[in-house]
């Protein structure tokens, strides 16, 4: 590509384009110069995304968005046993269908939590976040008496901070062996 001067770069897709990489189209006004991108085969588009499962499609939209997301208690303290997590599973699962998500993984430890989610574009990280650890501290204190000692001040069970990451280099398989490998306390 090539810059002239006050240009942006830009690139145009042309579906009869030809196949030769060196022919280009000047754009109106000359500031801008266009390289044609010839067709992308369709099956290799697919191929690339059957690695990650279901395509979703919204009204205007298709995509596939996951997020690895890690909650941790509040000062690490060991707090969930297994009927803890089997519990709080079946809380962040209703949350995320009340967002249009889903939650494809899910599994933590004494003092962690580990999710996979799969996501529209229409929905914020941060208040998705917010709604899974709200309502799940509070169904949680309401639901097990047992965590009341574990939530310190201001009736906090989780850390204020959590994880979100993009899985965009890892293959989904590979995200969601490593959460199903966490040690899940007895």
């Amino acid at each position: 590509m090539r810059f002239l001067p006050g240009a942006q770069p830009v690139v145009e897709h042309h579906p009869g384009a030809p196949e030769r990489p060196g022919q280009r189209l000047l754009l109106a006004r000359g500031r801008v110069e266009a390289v044609i991108v010839p067709e992308l085969h369709m099956l290799i588009i697919l191929g690339f995304m059957a690695d990650y499962g279901a395509v979703r499609t919204g009204r205007h939209c298709v995509f596939i968005l996951h997020a690895h997301l890690v909650f941790v208690t509040k000062y690490r303290h060991a707090v969930f046993s297994a009927r803890h997590l089997e519990r709080m599973e079946e809380i962040m699962r209703a949350v995320c269908a009340d967002f249009g998500c889903e939650l494809a993984e899910f599994n933590g430890q004494s003092n962690h939590v580990h999710l996979l989610v799969n996501f529209p574009p229409t929905v914020a990280i941060s208040r998705l976040v917010n709604s899974l650890k709200g309502v799940s501290s509070r169904r949680l204190r309401q639901e097990f008496p047992d965590l009341v000692r574990h939530y310190w001040r201001a009736k906090r069970l989780w850390a204020g901070s959590y994880f979100a990451g993009s899985v965009d280099g890892a293959p989904i398989s590979v995200l969601r062996q490593y959460i199903e490998q966490q040690d899940r306390p007895a």
